[in-house]
């Protein structure tokens, strides 16, 4: 067992035994198909191990879960890191690609049974079957994350939904049955989800099961019968075009395409084989040696750590505005186009601990300058993204940002707000109000240190992008007690509001007000346990020393807006702090770019490798800088945007927020582990 902290909690004490269960009916469902390069041929078959087509396994080390001894229908996510499974006990849960010991629940504990997991097509979220006794199979989803509660997204038609299998984007194929006592029963159809398609789910293949959807979404493969034994056919996404893959005289099952959309795995009697995916080679699959089971490939995407940042505050921050909006005058820029900056006064973090919620919900980034005058290049930045006559605003009084620096904004053809109150305490009461006067969520952390503000920003910047139907805000206690005018604001929120006291201080001041709590042992911890309530599914992480804060501020503003967490590292050490590496290495199968803010001097080089070492697998991770296509591919704030209205909603974009009680749960799941170090 390794010397360090195990990152498992299916092996914690406080995890309860699970009793006896009845059996999944049905033959295991055939694996998620992402895109990608490499063709590593993996296979499960209920044993404690996934075995490789070179003969290595990667084994389940459970020795303080003895209940948990079996993998089944495990698949991997879009970059190889993980790989997700079912259990014998009808849970789902996920392994490290490289480390048997290094594993956790993705499903809660209930009655339901669950099996053929699947990672959605970015990772972000997963899919699978689920049975109640007496009821049919349905399809759930959720984000590839623990401690959410999966949603049911199948028709409720009396059929059985089963055997789901992720295509690109929101697509999956699934098999449907008539039911006979919550039993699977008839011929079985094969059909497609497409959120875009005036049915959302619609059959496309009668007498067929099992399918796998190629990794571009325009091809299906699925099983059946040619009259004498089940073979492997391929059609395309509408059911035209049906190929047969294979005619040999065996019988085959649990089809899955190759990462490069050439070749199909199956199983062929009581092994694994492969065949060209266009039929060539239907009379004569090659069998692969060392695997039984349920194949699945695993892919080798090369994932990225980019750096941002400039020769000091002022062009890390422009270094970061860079990285995701859009040039003002260039039509045909594809990053998103700013709205509004958020300007802060560079010496001083007080009035900027709320800017990166305001940026987010003003959608573009956080800006600094001198206070006497306003930066050379925050002003080239300001007129590269945003159009004139739109609006920049200032946080804090003219002793924060003086009226000089009001005049350059005005006189570059821009309109100005100030956002100020009587002091530090009050100025984030006026951002908060400008966000939304009756906030869904009221992130409270002290105004005397900027750290638990700063990671409480990205927080609660994420519920403020647009198509939300949620809002957040930052404001700041006087360490362990609250300003007059902040208890005045906290009594008059609405019975829907939310607090989170964030920081020690931060929940102590809000005691009150039953506060959800995110604390640690110090700065790293409490950014760590903000992250962990408040991010599942997520593409990015942004990494930022915990020393001090203007790379955190810019960077925060961005984070918000492309749905990740800020995690703090101890930045002159020579190794990424343990906290965001747990961070990383759990959320690696979503993760597909780290962002580090700040250079080398501020966060050092060895933390970037492991930056990239804990969110990539096999494939590895590249290494760059000042990248200008952050956040633009359809895994940011746009995609995140669309919160759970209704089931064909959840089906196509199912990351949806835990529920306060959800997010104390998982809360006291990383505490625990943590004090059991």
């Amino acid at each position: 067992m390794p010397p360090r902290f195990i990152h498992r909690p299916l092996a914690l004490a406080s995890v309860v035994a699970l009793g006896a269960t009845t059996a999944i009916a049905g033959t295991t469902a055939v694996q998620a198909s992402p895109a990608g390069t490499g063709n590593t041929l993996t296979s499960s078959n209920g044993s404690t191990s996934i075995t490789f087509s070179n003969g290595s396994k990667l084994t389940l080390d459970s020795p303080d879960d003895p209940t948990i001894t079996t993998m089944t229908g495990a698949a991997w996510s879009p970059d190889g890191s993980r790989a997700i499974f079912a259990t014998e006990n009808g849970r789902i849960a996920t392994v490290r690609h490289n480390e048997g010991w290094n594993y956790w629940w993705m499903s809660g504990q209930d009655s339901v049974q669950r099996r053929d997991p699947s990672y959605r097509g970015d990772g972000i979220g997963v899919l699978w079957a689920a049975k109640q006794a007496g009821l049919p199979w349905r399809l759930e989803v959720q984000p590839s994350s623990g401690g959410y509660t999966a949603v049911p997204i199948s028709p409720e038609d009396g059929r059985h939904y089963l055997a789901p299998d992720s295509g690109p984007g929101s697509l999956f194929v699934y098999q449907t049955q008539a039911d006979s006592g919550g039993v699977p029963t008839g011929t079985p159809d094969v059909g497609v989800f497409d959120p875009n398609s005036d049915s959302g789910f619609q059959t496309i293949l009668s007498n067929a099961s099992n399918p796998a959807m190629a990794p571009n979404g325009k091809k299906v493969a699925f099983i059946r019968s040619d009259g004498t034994r089940n073979q492997v056919w391929v059609a395309n996404i509408d059911g035209s075009n049906v190929v047969q893959v294979t005619s040999n005289a065996a019988a085959h099952d649990n089809p899955v395409w190759s990462p490069d959309g050439t070749t199909i795995a199956f199983t062929q009697g009581s092994g694994v084989a492969t065949a060209p995916a266009n039929g060539s080679g239907a009379a004569t699959p090659t069998t692969v040696p060392n695997l039984s089971g349920v194949p699945s490939y695993q892919p080798r995407r090369t994932d990225k750590v980019v750096r941002l940042s400039g020769q000091n505050r002022y062009t890390t921050a422009a270094a970061v505005s860079q990285s995701h909006w859009a040039t003002a005058s260039n039509a045909s820029d594809p990053r998103p186009t700013a709205e509004g900056v958020v300007l802060s006064r560079s010496d001083l973090f007080a009035d900027a601990l709320g800017g990166a919620a305001l940026a987010a919900a003003k959608q573009g980034p956080l800006l600094m300058t001198h206070p006497n005058g306003l930066d050379v290049t925050t002003r080239t930045e300001i007129q590269r993204i945003l159009a004139p006559g739109k609006t920049v605003y200032l946080l804090g009084s003219p002793g924060a940002i003086s009226t000089t620096v009001e005049n350059q904004v005005e006189a570059l053809g821009y309109v100005v707000k100030r956002l100020a109150g009587q002091n530090r305490y009050t100025t984030s009461l006026e951002i908060a109000k400008e966000i939304n006067p009756e906030p869904t969520w009221v992130f409270a952390a002290t105004g005397a240190n900027f750290p638990d503000a700063l990671a409480a920003g990205a927080a609660a910047g994420s519920f403020n992008t647009p198509g939300s139907d949620q809002a957040a805000v930052v404001i700041l206690t006087k360490d362990y007690v609250l300003d007059p005018a902040t208890e005045t604001y906290l009594n008059g929120l609405n019975e829907r509001s939310v607090v989170v006291g964030v920081g020690l201080q931060g929940k102590t001041a809000t005691a009150a007000y039953n506060p959800i709590e995110i604390y640690g042992t110090n700065r790293y911890e409490t950014a760590l346990f903000t992250a962990w309530g408040f991010f599942g599914g997520t593409a990015y992480a942004g990494i930022a020393t915990g020393a001090d804060w203007p790379d955190a501020l810019a960077g925060g503003a961005l984070m918000a807006t492309i749905n990740g967490p800020v995690l703090l590292t101890r930045g002159g050490a020579s190794t990424l702090s343990f906290e965001p590496e747990l961070f990383l290495d759990e959320h690696s199968g979503s993760l597909h770019t780290g962002l580090i803010f700040g250079s080398a001097g501020v966060v050092a080089t060895g933390q970037q490798t492991g930056v990239g070492t804990w969110i990539s697998g096999p494939g590895g991770y590249t290494q760059l800088q000042n990248r200008t296509d952050i956040g633009i591919n359809g895994t940011g704030a746009a995609s995140i945007a669309a919160r759970n209205q209704g089931a064909r909603t959840a089906a196509a974009q199912p990351t949806e927020r835990r529920t306060p009680e959800q997010i104390r749960a998982a809360l006291a799941d990383l505490r625990e582990r943590l004090d059991d170090r």
